[in-house]
C-alpha cells in the first residue's frame, strides 16, 4: 500500500492540484498515521530553537524589541491603573473624616 502512495505522481502535486478526496488510494491506517505523527513531532522538537535558560520561551531574537515595547506599555498601564485606584481609595478614606 505504501508503494502505491510513494509511486503516485499525483501525491507530489500541491493540494490545489491533487485529486479529490474520493480517489482510489485508501488512507493510511491509524497506527501508521500515529507513528508518522510521532516522527514528525520528534523532528520538530530536534530542529526547534533551544532555550537559553530554564523558563526561556526560546523565541527568535527578532521579537525582542516588540516584546520590550509591549512590556513597557503594559507596565505603564498597570502603573496608571494602580495610581487611579490608590487615589480613589485615599479619597474615599478621607471622605469619612470631617473636620
Amino acid at each position: 500500500m505504501l508503494d502505491n502512495i510513494a509511486n503516485d505522481p499525483i501525491s507530489s502535486l500541491p493540494a490545489s492540484m491533487a485529486r479529490p478526496a474520493g480517489h482510489n488510494v485508501p488512507p493510511l491506517p491509524h497506527s501508521v498515521q500515529e507513528h508518522l505523527g510521532r516522527l514528525l513531532r520528534a523532528d520538530y522538537y530536534e530542529r526547534a530553537d533551544k532555550p537559553r535558560y530554564l523558563g526561556d520561551p526560546a523565541l527568535p531574537l527578532e521579537f525582542d524589541p516588540y516584546l520590550y515595547r509591549l512590556e513597557q506599555k503594559e507596565r505603564a498601564l498597570r502603573i496608571m491603573r494602580v495610581r487611579e485606584q490608590g487615589t480613589q481609595a485615599v479619597a474615599e478614606a478621607l471622605a469619612g473624616f470631617t473636620c
